[in-house]
């Protein structure tokens, strides 16, 4: 063989490579993409357990308890009452002993009730302290991140 033919196989065999990883990549972008449009068939245990204590119907892949869309006609209270004064006032006219009630509720709920806690909120009219709604969110985030 000469130096041009062992060039042209080197090149040739280069470009049958190069095309054949080309397909692998596309066929793994194709069924990665494939897999994420599945609906998972078996439950995670968590959702299992929610579904078992009443905290989820199971019906949806994302639980309507760490969503803050509201779907709900009338409040859930979680022995928080004593907000219903706030009702229909501006979080910043807040005093401080007023804004302690609203930490004093929040850092006893339980970290999967705080999305129906801003629910029950937003169903009663009663806006919360704006630090207190950052970390709100920041809790849902979280859930959802580590779900």
């Amino acid at each position: 063989m000469n130096n041009n033919t062992i060039i042209l196989l080197i090149i040739f065999f280069s470009i049958l490579i190069w095309y054949l990883v080309y397909i692998n990549k596309r066929k793994q972008a194709k069924d990665s993409a494939t897999e994420e449009k599945k609906i998972p068939t078996e439950m995670s245990e968590e959702r299992k357990r929610a579904i078992e204590n009443g905290e989820c119907c199971g019906q949806h892949e994302v639980c309507e308890r760490d969503s803050l869309i509201n779907t709900r006609i009338q409040a859930e209270y979680y022995d928080d009452e004593e907000l219903d004064q706030f009702k229909g006032r501006n979080p910043e006219s807040y005093t401080e002993d007023e804004i302690k009630l609203f930490n004093d509720v929040f850092y006893t709920l339980k970290e999967g009730d705080v999305s129906g806690w801003l629910k029950s909120m937003q169903i009663r009219e009663i806006e919360i302290p704006q630090n207190l709604k950052d970390e709100a969110l920041f809790i849902i985030q979280e859930r959802r991140f580590n779900k």
